[in-house]
């Protein structure tokens, strides 16, 4: 230490400083190293596992929750009556009429408006009334309503008594439409 003059040395002074540098042990610095090292990649990994493990319980989550809330289907099982005993001599069968427009089928009758010349909108709404009463087939009976009322003047788009739900439905939506594009026009 070196003294100043009129400054007397402080006995403590000796411990308060650093400690004097240890000698270079370079294999202990490589076992620190390598130490340290291991103890972060596996921190690391740890944390990628944590990771992966939430995004795999999120994804069972959902998919057990679109299980358990989905609906169950219940299917209906109709009684059928016995037959009937057929009889001994059976009638040859009459073919439809071409006027006879109640003897054909819902698709026959689609085909037939189809095929005609000009409009037929009377043939598209019996179809389409075949299609829901025999069918229970609501798309088919949609598209034919649908066609039934392209072109159809507002006393056709009133909803009458006589008309089906499905047929009530898509003259409201005409009507809708109707009053939408006068609105915008």
């Amino acid at each position: 230490m070196i003294e100043q003059e009129g400054i007397v040395p402080d006995p403590l002074d000796g411990l308060l400083q650093p400690p004097p540098p240890a000698p270079a042990d370079d294999g202990l610095r490589r076992r620190l190293l390598d130490r340290t090292t291991r103890a972060l990649r596996r921190r690391r990994r740890w944390r990628t596992l944590a990771w992966a493990a939430a995004l795999a319980a999120c994804y069972a989550a959902g998919v057990l929750t679109t299980f358990w809330l989905a609906p169950r289907r219940v299917e209906v099982v109709q009684v059928q009556p016995a037959p009937a005993p057929a009889p001994e001599t059976q009638p040859a069968p009459v073919a439809p009429a071409a006027t006879d427009v109640d003897a054909t089928s819902a698709v026959a009758l689609e085909w037939k408006a189809f095929d005609a010349d000009k409009p037929r909108p009377d043939l598209y709404r019996q179809a389409g009334d075949r299609y829901m009463q025999e069918k229970a087939d609501p798309e088919s009976a949609v598209r034919c309503y649908g066609q039934s009322l392209d072109g159809a003047s507002d006393k056709d788009l009133a909803i009458s008594p006589d008309d089906d739900y499905l047929l009530m439905v898509v003259k409201a939506a005409r009507q809708k439409e109707k009053n939408d594009a006068k609105k915008r026009g």
